[in-house]
């Protein structure tokens, strides 16, 4: 079966103090995994705990979070990556 390898850049503080790196290559299994699959694959890589600092309690990206792929925000956590891309986790900031 095919895999994809997909890195992940984490900008949000508390989740790189969480994972100690600023970024890392993952690999799935398949093609075409969700920004979702990402999160749970990290997760299976740095402990469960992830999950609850990832998504909120409806199984969306937590609203003081952004994701990106390939530096475009993305609305929804189930938008599907490609072999090669890259993944950001950033915190939204609120003008004001």
């Amino acid at each position: 079966m095919k895999c994809i390898k997909v890195k992940v850049r984490y900008l949000a503080p508390y989740i790189k103090s969480l994972i100690g790196l600023d970024e890392e290559t993952i690999i799935i299994v398949g093609e075409g995994a969700s920004v979702r699959d990402v999160i749970f694959k990290i997760a299976e890589i740095h402990g469960e705990q992830l999950l609850t600092q990832l998504l909120n309690d409806n199984g969306g990206l937590r609203e003081s979070l952004l994701a990106l792929i390939n530096n475009s925000v993305i609305q929804d956590i189930n938008c599907k990556t490609k072999d090669g891309d890259t993944v950001t986790f950033l915190i939204a900031v609120n003008g004001g």
